[in-house]
């Protein structure tokens, strides 16, 4: 019994292992927390994980800053509107393809910036679109892409909507992890029922020999 129990626990621990890997965020700074920039902002021709695809400086600094809250724990986040409309990748790798990935970000306007518009995209395929004409709070978002590659690249885009082009757009706590594959949650479930089901065996047992 005591075998049984412990090769039940070994498969249970595997399968919780695959799913903590499989949680894993695949993306490079993305919460924006290098450089970091205390209480003010900076403006970098490169930032760790991310670039510029418009030769505009890429733009980050405290949420304050932008007349933002804190949305992680850093409190930084990332102006796509550095200085004109532009747009921020990044390529994330690892991935497998085939394989289901969940995409999510989280991202904002700013006031006095007018009407913005920011487009999101996962290797040139749009998967968000979002209208802004001031900060009125930050918006969580989450997609699910299967992976085509082992990499894949994440833009965002602020358009010309007839806002300011250098006063807009907030981005943070950008995630890519892996989806957990339908069978891993029922060998999870299935494992769990077969502990508790061991479990109340066990107990009468154990009524039954002290009786």
């Amino acid at each position: 019994m005591r075998i049984e129990y412990r090769r039940l626990f070994t498969a249970l621990a595997l399968v919780s292992a695959s799913g903590a890997t499989a949680a894993t965020n695949l993306v490079i700074n993305g919460d924006f927390s290098a450089p970091a920039t205390g209480s003010g902002w900076t403006q970098r021709d490169s930032i760790p994980g991310w670039t510029s695809n418009s030769g505009d400086k890429l733009e980050v600094g405290n949420a304050g800053v932008y007349g933002a809250t804190c949305f992680t724990q850093s409190c930084q986040l990332l102006e796509v509107n550095a200085n004109i409309f532009g747009s921020v990748t990044q390529i994330v790798t690892g991935l497998r393809a085939g394989s289901s990935y969940g995409f999510s970000w989280a991202n904002a306007g700013r006031d006095s910036g007018g009407a913005q518009q920011l487009n999101v995209f996962v290797d040139g395929n749009q998967v968000g679109s979002h209208f802004s004409t001031g900060f009125t709070g930050w918006l969580s978002n989450s997609v699910r892409f299967t992976a085509t590659g082992t990499s894949a690249a994440l833009t965002f885009a602020s358009r010309d909507v007839g806002g300011r082009p250098s006063y807009g757009n907030l981005i943070t706590d950008v995630s890519v992890a892996g989806v957990p594959e339908p069978a891993t949650w029922a060998m999870l479930i299935s494992g769990f029922g077969l502990v508790g089901y061991a479990a109340r065996r066990r107990r009468r047992q154990a009524i039954m020999i002290s009786g």
